[in-house]
């Protein structure tokens, strides 16, 4: 880890982290939230819950773009779910 990355993550920035490391993170706080009496604390919590969330999502987003690179949306005429004899 270099001193961006230490930096970074002192500042509250969850990039530095693997992907072992965020998802071992958000299972503990995960925990935390479950076994909360406190609404204040579970209400915290469950936003950080939804900023790693973000932050794996993010990291799948750019695996699948990493490995699919020609992967474009594709739009029909008239929707995915009607039959293409027009």
């Amino acid at each position: 880890m270099g001193i961006f990355d230490s930096v970074a993550r002192g500042m509250g920035s969850l990039r530095p982290l693997s992907d072992e490391e965020l998802e071992g993170e958000r299972e503990a706080l995960r925990q935390r939230y479950v076994s909360s009496n406190n609404v204040g604390e579970a209400s915290n919590l469950y936003n950080e819950l939804h900023r790693y969330d973000k932050e794996m999502t993010r990291r799948a987003n750019e695996a699948y773009k990493r490995d699919n690179p020609d992967a474009t949306t594709r739009r029909r005429e008239h929707g995915w779910y009607l039959p293409n004899d027009d």
